[in-house]
């Protein structure tokens, strides 16, 4: 399908800054179709970005063009990250139309069942590491020197609460763990260039997909909520609220560090165990 990408000529000045908003370059953000990626797109424009919103097929690009229509803030293309081919020719794309990229995210991930380790899939777990950490990978290795190009840029990986303390899921736990430090990696190797590169953690957060979750009975949504700090499941708006914050100039000084956006889950679930006694005591 064509990609509708418009050119820039406006370039971004400050080594160590994140991508300005008004100069034309664009964010790219991937899986963005998705419960996450929509919501960050959304988010993104609102604040005055211009995104490069990318999935993985015709079909899930075009539901975002139901969206989106003709905004000239919003450009779509297939990109499957789990290819570098596919990869690179969206990266060429944009350099053949002289369009300069200011900020990554990367958002498109796989999530898996609950299974016990002994007899899961190897496939499986290639699949879902080919998405959720080398896709990652790829993209920060191919977008990066354009953003070098402008003088630094920032970048922002889509993990989990799982990054800090896994849950029995033996593939996509460990996947997450391992961008966490790929963030903390490439933030040290790239800020040289002056680009940035920080991850949010999302807790658990009111996706069409968890949302179906709890209205199947598969999980228990109150039992979910107990086990946070503020009661609460975290928003799809939240999140998008915080990456926009580590691609923003407000951030500039942030680099390496993975923000936890979990209503309290992670401050709060390891000790639930004595709640009872304190809320004797209270």
């Amino acid at each position: 399908m064509p990609n509708d990408l418009g050119k820039t000529t406006e370039t971004m000045h400050g080594t160590g800054q994140s991508g300005r908003r008004d100069n034309g370059s664009y964010v790219v953000v991937t899986g963005a179709s998705g419960g996450i990626g929509l919501p960050i797109v959304r988010r993104l424009r609102r604040d005055g970005w211009s995104v490069l919103a990318t999935d993985y097929s015709d079909q899930l690009v075009e539901q975002m063009r139901e969206e989106f229509g003709e905004d000239p803030k919003i450009h779509l293309a297939v990109m499957n990250v789990a290819k570098r081919a596919s990869i690179d020719a969206a990266a060429r794309q944009l350099s053949d139309r002289s369009a300069s990229v200011s900020g990554l995210v990367n958002v498109a991930g796989l999530l898996q069942d609950v299974k016990p380790l002994l007899g899961f899939d190897s496939d499986a777990q290639r699949r879902i590491w080919d998405v959720n950490y080398f896709g990652a990978e790829q993209c920060i290795q191919a977008f990066a020197p354009m953003m070098e190009k402008l003088g630094g840029g920032a970048i922002v990986n889509i993990t989990s609460v799982n990054e800090i303390r896994p849950l029995p899921l033996h593939a996509y736990a460990p996947s997450k763990v391992a961008l966490g430090a790929l963030t903390a990696l490439a933030a040290g190797d790239l800020g040289r260039l002056g680009i940035r590169v920080n991850a949010v953690a999302p807790g658990f957060t009111l996706t069409p997909a968890m949302q179906s979750k709890f209205d199947s009975g598969a999980r228990n949504a109150d039992l979910v909520k107990s086990h946070t700090a503020l009661r609460r499941l975290v928003g799809i708006d939240e999140v998008a609220a915080a990456v926009s914050f580590l691609l923003s100039d407000d951030s500039s000084a942030i680099t390496g560090i993975s923000l936890p956006v979990d209503a309290g889950w992670l401050a709060t679930s390891h000790w639930m165990n004595m709640s009872a006694i304190l809320e004797q005591q209270s």
